[in-house]
């Protein structure tokens, strides 16, 4: 023996287990798998979805058309584009296109984006047994989006960049001839249930010179800003217009809070009611206010609304002024009732019918 200091020899260190290294790369994997499954699950659900709800606007009257589709966009989207589009309601009003691509987040399936990129088509129905023809849209853009699909009052939102519309009949225009934005949204009110709250913002608009539109703007482009509550919006039903108006005013229908800016040039435009609705004829029922100011004539707004009619023009002048100068404002109030406008004492015309 020496006085050297034996030590034993140190045991081998075993090798880690390989499993240990492989667990990562399993979790991934069964995530993957897990997703996928979801994925194809739910891309089934939404076929089966869509085809339902074609097969109930079928059995309702609609004409509704589109080339097979299927869902693509693995792994995070959903995505499907519709070719050669026709919705056609029973009163003719709807839409072609000849594409639509449609798309959400796999996993975020309450809110849908759609693009038309060619543009598309709107079938503007008939009117009095006249059939009005269609105009076709286009632009840099035209998108919209739905959300809230799982609740009562859905979340839509319209957008249309340097939209261009061209009426089929040149006899019978087309509110907008186009405009620099088109922008129009329907929110679910947040204080009560069955009600919605509207906004329509036209930006740079030009409207038809044998419109409506035209007429307002008197051949100048101008800017209209309307918001309004509706309420008893699940009333609004009908195979048309006319009748879905009847109903939601038969069940109560009417519009609050409802305000509107219009600006011509120069000449700025203010409405304001806080209740409005229609009668059984839809002629309006309820008092509005309008507040001019500006420079302009606004006689050109106040006959083709409708407010003023011709024949009433020389009386009612003297309470506007021939035209309006930038330091002077002019606060008109209507009263529509019984079918009639009134300014105090005086009818001026007929009320507006909502057609």
């Amino acid at each position: 023996m020496t006085d050297d200091t034996i030590t034993a020899a140190e045991k081998p260190k075993k090798a880690p287990p390989k499993w240990g290294l492989a667990w990562p790369f399993l979790i991934v994997l069964i995530a993957l798998g897990l997703w996928s499954a979801y994925w194809i699950y739910m891309a089934r659900q939404v076929e089966s979805n869509l085809t339902a709800h074609r097969e109930a606007l079928i059995r309702a009257g609609y004409h509704v058309q589109y080339d097979p589709v299927s869902v693509r966009g693995y792994p995070f989207r959903m995505f499907m584009e519709f070719k050669k589009v026709e919705v056609v309601a029973p009163s003719g009003k709807g839409f072609a296109a000849p594409v639509i691509a449609a798309e959400a987040n796999a996993y975020a399936l309450d809110k849908w984006v759609m693009v038309a990129e060619k543009g598309l088509t709107l079938l503007r129905g008939r009117h009095e047994g006249l059939d009005l023809g269609q105009v076709t849209v286009t632009g840099d853009a035209l998108r919209a989006s739905v959300s809230g699909l799982n609740k009562p009052v859905y979340d839509v939102a319209i957008e249309g960049l340097n939209p261009v519309f061209v009426s089929s009949d040149p006899a019978r225009p087309f509110a907008l001839s186009g405009a620099e934005r088109f922008e129009a949204y329907l929110r679910p009110n947040a204080k009560t249930a069955d009600m919605a709250d509207i906004l329509v913002r036209i930006t740079g608009a030009k409207g038809d010179p044998l419109s409506l539109a035209g007429k307002i703007g008197q051949t100048k482009p101008f800017t209209l800003h309307w918001e309004a509550s509706v309420n008893h919006l699940s009333q609004f039903k009908g195979v048309d217009w006319g009748q879905s108006v009847e109903a939601w005013q038969k069940g109560g229908g009417a519009l609050s809070a409802m305000k509107s800016s219009l600006k011509i040039e120069e000449l700025n435009l203010f409405l304001e009611s806080d209740l409005m609705s229609v009668d059984s004829n839809r002629r309006l029922n309820g008092q509005l206010k309008l507040e001019i100011s500006g420079s302009g004539d606004p006689f050109g707004f106040l006959l083709s609304t409708g407010l003023i009619d011709a024949q009433y023009e020389p009386l009612a002048r003297p309470l506007v002024g021939v035209r309006m100068v930038a330091e002077k404002a002019v606060v008109m109030n209507f009263e529509f009732r019984d079918g009639g406008t009134y300014t105090g004492p005086l009818k001026v015309s007929d009320a507006p019918k909502v057609f």
